[in-house]
């Protein structure tokens, strides 16, 4: 085996280690007809390098690919390739010519997009165009992935780079990993390596989280998000609290839980109103903590009254509820609706009654036609039904603003019409 590497040289295997150590990445060993492959993570993207074969199995190719799946809510697409190659696949996808204004690159690759301005600035970016020209075959594209035949997430493309051959040259491998960091940073964040603005995390924040597996995991999207709402925390802007009341709710109770300690530490007064709702929590994946990070986090921004009353309701006391005139009583009504389905069920039910919510009455039936009346939750919320519907169909006053104020009746007090045009008695004088 010495000899045949001192002969031949290291083999690609080998390469394709060392390049993982490189990129502080990961080598997979691969197995029976699936190949070895290299992964790394740059940022909030995982790069998935292998190979594969195509043919009709009587001349077969073999190529080597890089992809990264990345978040591309705006679809934005282009192609570049060797001039020469490929000549015409663009156009057949719905893409057309564009010159960058680099004459050497115009001449050298076919560039072709959707969004012109956008594809130019990216080519304006030296690295790009240097990482470009080191790779002596190149097929350099953004896939779509849609709802029918791709694995991943909506709104999800993949960055994806194709040569023919297996490459065992190490320089060259390590220069596309970095050529796609370059681009991805660009098209994702505006090429910013540190962003340190709200609008960049918010996007981040908004990706799909979740994971994609094949031999290996292609798209892991909790990390950036759960990042994402730690620095908006951070940054403090209030214009991210739309974004993190969007994740509060999300599966991944790490993400939010996240949202909840960036929403406390904005102290903003719109911040509280997305968290009063969590206060009836039922899931059983977010557990007592994810509630009693909720209450902190209300208490913080200061509004311990609705934890504190609907605390109280939901273990049965009602007091508080009925006494309460904040600003939060939608939301209070909210919590009370969440925790119909958990322990404190029938509480939460009697607690709607008491205070006349006729406002939750869809999610009264909602539940019912879950829980129906076998157990004392289900009669408590059929009870509420019941009260809040006669409550519901009582004849309520009209609006003040519907009532014609020149057809009241005028006090004795109020100026009447002149005494000289009334008719006089037969006695007068």
């Amino acid at each position: 085996m010495n000899f045949l590497k001192s002969l031949f040289g290291p083999s690609r295997k080998d390469i394709w280690r060392q390049l993982a150590r490189e990129v502080d990445g990961q080598f997979h060993e691969g197995g029976f007809l699936s190949p070895f492959a290299v992964q790394a993570r740059t940022g909030d993207w995982i790069l998935t390098l292998d190979t594969y074969t195509s043919g009709d199995g009587k001349t077969n190719q073999t190529f080597t690919r890089l992809r990264a799946p990345y978040f591309n809510p705006d679809g934005f697409r282009f192609e570049i390739y060797r001039a020469g190659l490929l000549s015409g696949l663009g156009k057949a996808m719905g893409l057309q010519d564009i010159e960058v204004g680099h004459p050497r690159f115009d001449r050298d690759f076919v560039i072709k997009g959707d969004a012109p301005r956008r594809v130019r600035r990216l080519f304006d970016n030296r690295k790009i165009r240097s990482g470009i020209h080191v790779q002596p075959r190149i097929h350099l594209s953004v896939k779509r992935h849609g709802k029918w035949f791709g694995k991943f997430p909506d709104g999800v493309d993949e960055l994806h780079f194709r040569a023919e051959r297996a490459i065992k040259d190490l320089a060259q491998l390590r220069a596309l990993f970095d050529l796609f960091g370059e681009i991805l940073r660009h098209v994702c964040y505006d090429g910013k390596a540190e962003p340190d603005d709200a609008p960049l995390h918010i996007r981040r924040l908004r990706s799909p989280g979740g994971r994609v597996m094949d031999k290996y995991v292609l798209w892991k999207g909790d990390g950036p998000r759960r990042d994402a709402a730690t620095e908006l925390g951070r940054l403090g802007d209030p214009a991210a609290i739309p974004a993190l009341a969007d994740v509060l709710w999300d599966e991944d109770t790490v993400l939010g839980s996240r949202a909840v300690e960036a929403l406390a530490r904005m102290r903003h007064p719109a911040a509280a109103g997305p968290l009063v709702p969590l206060l009836g929590d039922a899931r059983k994946a977010a557990g007592l903590r994810f509630r009693d990070g909720v209450a902190d986090a209300l208490r913080q921004l200061g509004e311990g009254d609705p934890v504190e009353t609907v605390r109280a309701a939901l273990g049965g006391d009602f007091g508080p509820l009925k006494a309460y005139d904040g600003g939060h009583r939608a939301g209070i009504i909210a919590a009370l609706g969440h925790a119909l389905e958990g322990s404190a069920g029938a509480h939460a039910a009697n607690a709607l009654a008491e205070i006349h919510a006729v406002e939750a009455l869809p999610r009264l039936r909602e539940v019912q036609r879950s829980l129906g009346t076998r157990d004392a939750t289900g009669q408590a919320v059929a009870a509420a039904i019941g009260k809040l519907e006669a409550r519901a169909a009582l004849p309520r006053a009209a609006a003040a603003a519907d009532v014609e104020v020149d057809t009241l009746p005028r006090s004795a007090r109020a100026p009447g019409p002149d005494p000289g045009t009334l008719p006089r008695g037969s006695q007068a004088p």
